[in-house]
């Protein structure tokens, strides 16, 4: 399962599950969404679920501009239209947002520990 943690200054203060084939981001109070942010148009990004994840083993998500005033960011760039991937950062106004991707977080390899010749010294490999 997808999740976008909302980060201020280095603090988790809140998390958005996404369990729907579509996320509303704005400041519309309907938004799944809802950010109370002027620098934030009334709708300002959908997320969406790729429609055709039942025949593949991990499922999308697309986000999409939708025409905002202050755009939409991912990793510091500006983008109309994204695929979605494991640790980007979603810039929406003044908010960040980071995308997890429990499937693919799940999957990492974990690193084998190694000791150097070097007394001490420890390394990943």
């Amino acid at each position: 399962m997808a999740k976008l943690i909302q980060i201020v200054e280095g603090v988790t203060v809140a998390q958005y599950i996404l369990d729907k084939n579509q996320i509303r981001i704005g400041r519309n109070p309907d938004s799944e969404i809802h950010i109370d942010d002027p620098a934030v148009s009334f709708e300002h990004a959908v997320i969406r679920l790729d429609t055709d994840c039942a025949e593949k083993e991990v499922p999308h998500y697309t986000i999409t501009d939708l025409d905002s005033t202050n755009n939409t960011f991912i990793n510091g760039n500006q983008i109309k239209q994204h695929t979605l991937e494991h640790n980007d950062i979603i810039r929406v106004g003044l908010s960040s947002f980071t995308f997890i991707d429990e499937t693919i977080a799940q999957t990492d390899k974990t690193l084998k520990i190694r000791k150097s010749w070097i007394p001490g010294v420890y390394y990943t490999k």
